[in-house]
């Protein structure tokens, strides 16, 4: 006789799904890119507010206190953002967060396009210095369809710091939330 014949209620241990390393993988990976994206930014705050500047975007264009305020936070947000993606700190909200902030970016960079402005993508600051084209605004849409399907997923979740329904701390395997 085995072992769970014996002790039927004690469960195996079982694989993880590979849906779970996909949901940690687009977790870590825009969380990566986010938390690199506001240190570039942050390292040129000029070029940052100057590319916000040319977009002339309603509110930011007309105040400059409003556009300096928005150039100082927004790499802030990113790299907080971006730590709680990589630590899975409230994985699925933060990757929701992530999702939404990605189709505001694509909503903004389509805009531009449409209107025929021909301006530098201030995406990862001094480092990306080429015109907005219709494939950034394809990889923000992209991007934030991983996250959307990273967040859909309702099976475990490898590595999450936070899992608020159980009320735990440091899970190396939560469970839906």
């Amino acid at each position: 006789m085995d072992s769970t014949e014996e002790h039927p209620d004690v469960q195996q241990p079982h694989a993880p799904s590979p849906m779970v390393w996909v949901e940690l993988l687009v977790r870590v990976s825009v969380g990566c890119l986010l938390i690199f994206s506001g240190t570039i930014k942050l390292q040129d705050l000029n070029s940052f507010i100057g590319s916000l500047n040319t977009m002339e975007l309603p509110l930011l264009s007309s105040n400059a206190g409003l556009l300096g305020l928005f150039a100082d936070s927004l790499p802030w947000f990113e790299i907080g953002l971006g730590v709680f993606l990589v630590l899975g700190i409230c994985a699925r909200g933060a990757t929701i967060v992530a999702a939404g902030l990605f189709i505001i970016f694509t909503t903004i960079l389509a805009s531009l396009l449409v209107q025929g402005l021909v301006i530098n993508c201030g995406c990862l600051g001094p480092l990306l210095s080429s015109t907005v084209t219709w494939f950034h605004a394809g990889l923000d849409l992209v991007l934030a369809g991983a996250c959307i399907g990273a967040a859909m997923w309702k099976g475990e979740r490898m590595f999450s710091i936070i899992d608020p329904t159980k009320k735990t701390f440091l899970r190396s395997n939560s469970v839906n939330y």
